[in-house]
């Protein structure tokens, strides 16, 4: 399994989201008017959203070999949560977004994790 990059910078604290990756509940409405519920499953995993406003050129490569090496959301790797400081296995759930900030030298990178 691979580890995800060291980067120069940390996820902005202001765009930083983490949330339950769905919701697994089910509801059944009945005649009367009342909804049942029950859950879909026992295990919710996690998801995290996070950008990185001022990464380097380097970075920016970095997050791309990497983001081929697990092929987008193919593979699973070990993230620790820059918050908690907790290990996770997740994998992306999209493409890595990528932005050029000001200038070709410095990058925006818009990321979402889900827990496997």
């Amino acid at each position: 399994m691979s580890d995800f990059p060291n980067l120069s910078d940390n996820p902005d604290v202001d765009s930083w989201e983490e949330q339950r990756a769905f919701d697994p509940t089910i509801r059944v409405k009945s005649e009367a008017g009342y909804t049942k519920t029950r859950p879909r499953c026992t295990r919710i995993p996690m998801m995290w959203k996070m950008k990185y406003s001022y990464l380097s050129a380097a970075d920016k490569v970095s997050l791309q070999n990497f983001e081929a090496a697990v092929k987008v959301g193919s593979d699973a790797f070990a993230w620790t949560n820059p918050d908690s400081g907790l290990e996770h296995n997740v994998r992306l759930k999209e493409p890595i977004k990528f932005a050029p900030a000001g200038s070709k030298l410095r990058w925006r990178a818009e990321m979402t994790l889900e827990e496997v």
